[in-house]
């Protein structure tokens, strides 16, 4: 691949997942702050967002991943200046897995402890 194509495409890839960590932080203090309310709610009403917050959650999910895999399979799309430097080399070693599964992690336990917050 062209590294002005790879670096746009990570770029890219990078800036959608810049845009999902805001939009979930976002969603995550929204849902909080209506579970600090949720004493007052019915069940009808506290099934609706549980519904969102598991919905927010699946879709941080697929998109966290898609983007840091599209970045981790960009690594054997360098050219090899790009790959035999310095820079290079560590992007190679990046453990993207971990990076995925850590992402992964963090989204499960979130709506985990928001449920949790919104039947106690």
């Amino acid at each position: 691949m062209k590294p002005k194509l790879l670096h746009a495409w990570v770029s890219n890839r990078a800036n959608d997942l810049r845009m999902m960590v805001l939009v979930y932080t976002a969603a995550t203090i929204g849902t909080l702050f209506i579970i600090r309310d949720a004493a007052n709610f019915g069940s009808e009403m506290q099934f609706a967002i549980a519904a969102a917050i598991l919905s927010f959650g699946v879709n941080a999910i697929v998109w966290f991943d898609g983007a840091i895999a599209d970045i981790g399979a960009s690594r054997s799309s360098m050219d090899e200046d790009l790959a035999s430097s310095e820079m290079g080399n560590n992007f190679k070693k990046a453990p993207f897995i971990m990076f995925r599964l850590m992402a992964f992690s963090i989204v499960v336990v979130n709506s985990v402890a928001q449920l949790i917050a919104l039947y106690a």
